[in-house]
């Protein structure tokens, strides 16, 4: 078994060797693959920044969305969509209260309700972050209709509700 596991190892240098020669043309100089552009061109890649080079595709135009009325969400339904991996999906990115495998990207959002920001201003920020910030990573839940009205109130009361 080790000497299998030795043999495995020596195959992995030559690998990539001839990787490496396959991004070479007759010349010898190296190619880039169909499709890449500089390091830092991204314009081939949809993304959703507003000022950074990048995506061709256009994104829809950063919205401070009001919330309309009372909040009326409900903390109960607002975790099970927080944490839907197929839905909300904030755990993708946060940590939030009784989260199975949370993320590490975002904001440690497990005392979110004491942090003193308002359901309005809640509301707007899982609407569409790129109005506060416009290279957020964040998806914008509103405008791109990952969630509805109704679900983004259900979040926006489970933060809330998160000390």
């Amino acid at each position: 078994m080790r000497s299998i596991f030795r043999k495995g190892l020596a195959v992995v240098p030559l690998l990539l060797v001839v990787a490496l020669a396959g991004c070479a043309t007759q010349s010898g100089k190296p190619t880039q693959a169909a499709g890449a552009g500089k390091a830092s061109d991204f314009s081939e890649w949809p993304c959703l920044s507003t000022t950074l080079p990048c995506g061709k595709i256009p994104n829809r135009k950063p919205v401070k969305q009001a919330l309309a009325g009372a909040l009326n969400g409900d903390a109960a339904r607002g975790k099970a969509l927080a944490n839907e991996r197929s839905k909300g999906n904030c755990v993708a990115c946060h940590q939030i209260q009784d989260a199975v495998q949370p993320g590490s990207k975002g904001p440690d959002l497990t005392t979110y309700g004491t942090w003193g920001r308002s359901d309005e201003e809640t509301y707007a920020l899982v609407y569409d972050m790129r109005w506060r910030n416009p290279d957020t990573v964040m998806p914008p839940a509103g405008i791109n209709q990952i969630l509805n009205d109704q679900e983004l109130r259900d979040v926006i009361a489970f933060l809330q509700s998160s000390k």
